[in-house]
């Protein structure tokens, strides 16, 4: 069993690591007006300790980031991540691309991943796409974005314009074909996750 001075170098280690974590802190604490003094007071610590791990030359431990967290009302992993990369936003750079090699559609997953209960996708069909029809687990809700398509579920045929949406159990077989010359595009959200 560890002691009580090895977990607090553990704790140390762990936080050692990160340069900008001082940074972050700063603009959560001026974000919501609070002074170094007012949230040292808060999360028990002194102005001075705050202040130099504000300027990334002190360290907390673990225990003392969460007591900082709570005190500005945010989760730890914020402290470490960043609002940037905190599995909440996906920037378009960023997204995973799925495509199929020479096929004339690819799919791009808007959603940060597929672990939580719903997905959302972008496909994009180019004229004379057609991709094979699929079925899986749960519900789906297409929006047509740009162009026109066909979408078939269950052998029937719906003609969806721009800016038109469909409702569907995924769990029969789908497919998008497009209508005319003009790419399409289409935004699902997809529950549960089926990529």
């Amino acid at each position: 069993m560890a002691s009580k001075k090895d977990l607090r170098q553990m704790e140390t280690v762990a936080v050692e690591r990160d340069a900008v974590l001082g940074r972050r802190i700063h603009e959560f604490r001026s974000e919501r007006g609070l002074t170094l003094a007012g949230l040292a007071a808060r999360v028990g610590v002194t102005r001075s300790f705050l202040s130099s791990v504000e300027r990334g030359i002190a360290y907390p431990s673990i225990m003392v980031l969460r007591s900082i967290a709570a005190a500005l009302e945010i989760p730890v992993f914020l402290l470490f991540t960043g609002r940037e990369s905190n599995g909440i936003v996906v920037r378009k750079k960023q997204r995973k691309m799925i495509r199929h090699p020479n096929a004339p559609y690819s799919y791009e997953l808007v959603s940060p991943d597929v672990q939580h209960r719903m997905e959302m996708i972008i496909m994009r069909l180019r004229p004379g796409a057609d991709p094979p029809p699929r079925s899986h687990e749960g519900e789906e809700c297409a929006l047509v974005l740009k162009g026109q398509v066909v979408l078939t579920i269950g052998g029937i045929d719906y003609v969806l314009d721009e800016g038109d949406s469909i409702y569907y159990n995924a769990g029969l077989p789908h497919r998008a074909r497009v209508i005319g010359e003009e790419e399409a595009e289409v935004v699902s959200a997809i529950t549960p996750p089926s990529f």
